[in-house]
């Protein structure tokens, strides 16, 4: 009989008659392909030595699923429309630990500038703002805030009009964070990272589990200076989250969030002649002892989902978000005077500005999975019901000197000007509620296995009410209502080939982002169209994805200031965007993970009735015919990482992006870019060693910017992370 004996490094000599394989297995040792003998004999086999096989996830960068592109988790293949998703995987080999930059990673995505009193994170999705675009777990998380990655297993982002899903807005896509949760397991692993510029962070993610009852745990805290004077970024968090199992059909999930941050307002350095101003990256020219950027968000969701039978299921889920920022802002006024008795200064604003916000949203999803004519059918059925309250007050500095653009000099305080408190004059002080009321119907339909449909359409009834405090004759009521419909084709000729086409719709009404105005109170909502095909296929056996998409995404009606009042405004214009994007995710050969996006993107404004003083030719110029703003023609990463040995792996990545535009009339110009990014990792059972090098070249590049100011990107610098994991 055989003797199973694994713990030792070597097999000797054993009787083991037929039962070889079976010890082979067993043993989880590899051997040759040799006659097995059928009767009992001794065997004499030379010494083989066994080694675990390596602790290492294939397909780190490569996702299969998505819960963003229906009301439940998909396969991509399955899903007629682009849908990129960034895996904890990746964010953690680039150390992303802003929601922006593992956004980076998103083809036809780019981040922006805040504008008016909208900051925090602020994204552009194939040409279009999606800044009231943000969801956590499919449910709307529209704060303003910067969001950190210490808490969320992966972001999703579905790009092309989303309305039938998420409600208004959905223009160019939404971004929906993935939450970590219970998985069932009892553990510990955590971080500590430094950087250069003084960067510090730690992380902590603790699990337990007893019977049906689990536990998770997220903590963040970072202290950090930046390569910007006068800069810095403190921020803590914490996410505890439960999992309880009810009964066998019936499950309660609990999610909390806290995040808190201090900062600094900081748009940048100047433009000068449309381009960014040749001086040194880190050069700043606010006041260095007024610079305040507070920020406060709690997010509450209860989950409660129940199995009626295998083939029907609802899901209620009730968020609850609270929201504050207060900063001082620091703008650039005007363009910087290149002649005349200011010549070579640039004006600057300062206001202090005080943003809440209260969420209620209401979910239920009802999935029923039953034939349909003898066909395969998956019918999603379902409602929405919100409650938002959104309060800003600003006040304005008064007295705020100009600055020297290539040599400033600061200073302290504005002096007796200097907005520290809301007492006294206010410029801005309205409060705004807003109500949404919607029902959706949607229905996936097998033809057969290498043909669906998807269909269907959501009713949203949305209102909105200003009172501004300041003026009663600028508080404003509307009501809108507007159906969204979608539909679209998969064909899957094999188990690696899938195809689509969707159309989808989507509409922006006035009180999208929560403010009115006279000319703008009274006009129905814009509307957005998205036409799309696309290709989606599993290379090398399904470790490797590559995808395909051409899209036409076009604003039928926007928002234009009327020719004949300028008062008022009308829904006359025309914004489009044509473009195609291309994506790798996977294993191209073992031990060698990539993920690459490409996108083309072609943005213009078709018509418009608007006009802008160009900040270099100083004329007076039609938006109509221009590139929109912050969109390059061409962008891309390319992020990728090989396994030298077991424990050693190596790679880096480039993030690129052409040329584009600051300003509507397109004379303010962001110059294009490659950064190249590198990290070198080793690897035990209990314990990672990561270096990340940024900007390898230190290349000059600028992130983002407005028609009078840019904002730089990192120079060259470094962190080194020590994880460990038990």
């Amino acid at each position: 009989m055989f003797k199973n004996d694994c713990n030792q490094k070597n097999v000797r000599k054993r009787r083991i008659g037929a039962l070889l394989p079976l010890g082979a297995v067993l043993c989880g040792t590899a051997f040759a392909a040799e006659p097995v003998p059928v009767d009992d004999q001794e065997v004499v086999m030379d010494d083989v030595k066994v080694k675990a096989a390596r602790d290492r996830k294939i397909n780190r960068f490569k996702a299969d699923k998505s819960s963003t592109g229906s009301k439940i988790e998909q396969d991509l293949r399955d899903i007629p429309q682009s849908v990129s998703v960034v895996k904890k995987e990746l964010i953690e080999s680039q150390n992303a630990f802003n929601l922006t930059d593992a956004l980076r990673n998103v083809s036809g995505l780019t981040i922006a500038a805040g504008e008016g009193g909208r900051t925090g994170d602020s994204i552009t999705l194939r040409g279009f703002s999606a800044n009231s675009d943000q969801y956590l777990d499919g449910v709307k998380d529209n704060g303003q805030y910067s969001r950190d990655t210490f808490f969320i297993e992966k972001a999703e982002v579905l790009k092309g009009a989303s309305s039938i899903l998420f409600g208004r807005g959905a223009t160019g896509g939404v971004i929906n964070q993935i939450a970590k949760k219970p998985t069932g397991n009892t553990g510990i692993k955590g971080n500590f990272t430094y950087g250069l510029y003084d960067f510090k962070r730690t992380t902590i993610d603790a699990e337990t589990a007893y019977q049906d009852f689990a536990a998770r745990l997220n903590v963040m805290y970072q202290d950090a200076d930046s390569f910007r004077d006068y800069n810095y970024t403190n921020r803590w968090g914490i996410a505890p989250s439960f999992s309880l199992k009810l009964s066998p059909d019936t499950d309660l999930t609990l999610n909390l969030l806290h995040q808190q941050e201090d900062g600094v307002f900081d748009y940048g350095v100047p433009m000068w002649n449309g381009r960014p101003a040749d001086v040194p990256v880190n050069t700043y020219y606010g006041f260095y002892d007024n610079r305040m950027m507070d920020t406060d968000a709690n997010v509450a969701t209860v989950a409660l989902q129940h199995r009626f039978s295998d083939a029907f299921s609802v899901k209620n889920t009730v968020r609850y978000g609270d929201y504050e920022r207060k900063y001082l802002t620091h703008l650039f006024s005007g363009n910087a005077a290149t002649t005349g008795a200011n010549a070579g200064t640039i004006g600057r604003s300062q206001a202090l500005r005080l943003s809440t916000q209260e969420t209620l949203y209401n979910q239920t999803d009802f999935v029923l999975k039953k034939p349909l004519f003898g066909f395969n059918n998956t019918l999603m059925f379902g409602s929405e019901f919100g409650w938002e309250e959104y309060t800003f007050k600003n006040k304005n500095s008064t007295g705020v000197s100009r600055v020297s653009v290539f040599d400033p000099v600061l200073t302290g305080s504005v002096g007796a000007g200097l907005a520290s408190d809301f007492s006294g004059t206010l410029n801005t002080n309205r409060l705004t509620r807003a109500q949404t009321y919607a029902g959706y119907l949607m229905d996936e339909f097998e033809i057969n296995p290498q043909w669906k449909l998807v269909g269907g359409t959501r009713y949203d009834v949305f209102e909105a009410q200003q009172e501004d405090f300041l003026n009663s004759t600028n508080s404003y009521d509307t009501r809108v209502s507007q159906f969204s419909p979608r539909g679209g084709f998969v064909w899957q000729p094999t188990d690696w080939q899938s195809y689509y086409f969707s159309y989808g719709k989507s509409f922006n009404p006035s009180a999208e982002s929560l403010s009115l105005s006279t000319g703008s109170a009274n006009l129905p909502p814009e509307q957005n169209n998205n036409y799309e095909i696309g290709a989606k296929l599993d290379l090398f056996d399904g470790k490797l994805s590559a995808t395909a998409a051409l899209f036409r995404l076009e604003k039928t009606n926007a928002r234009t200031t009327s020719a004949t009042e300028p008062n008022l405004q009308e829904l006359s214009g025309e914004q489009r965007t044509d473009g195609f994007e291309l994506g790798l995710a996977g294993e191209v050969l073992p031990n060698w993970d990539l993920s690459a996006t490409y996108a083309y993107l072609d943005a213009e404004v078709v018509s418009s009735n608007n006009s802008a003083v160009g900040s270099v030719s100083g004329q007076t110029k039609s938006y109509q015919g221009m590139s929109m703003v912050n969109v390059p023609k061409h962008s891309g990463v390319v992020w990728s990482t090989y396994h030298l040995t077991d424990n050693w792996e190596v790679g880096g990545g480039v993030y690129y992006a052409t040329d584009r535009f600051a300003d509507s009339v397109n004379e303010a110009v962001l110059p294009g870019y490659a950064r190249l990014d590198a990290v070198l990792a080793y690897h035990q059972k209990h314990y990672d060693v990561q270096l990340n090098v940024f900007n390898l070249t230190d290349t000059v590049y600028y992130e983002s910017g407005k028609t009078n100011s840019a904002l730089p990107g990192t120079p060259v610098s470094g962190q080194l992370t020590v994880n460990f994991k038990y």
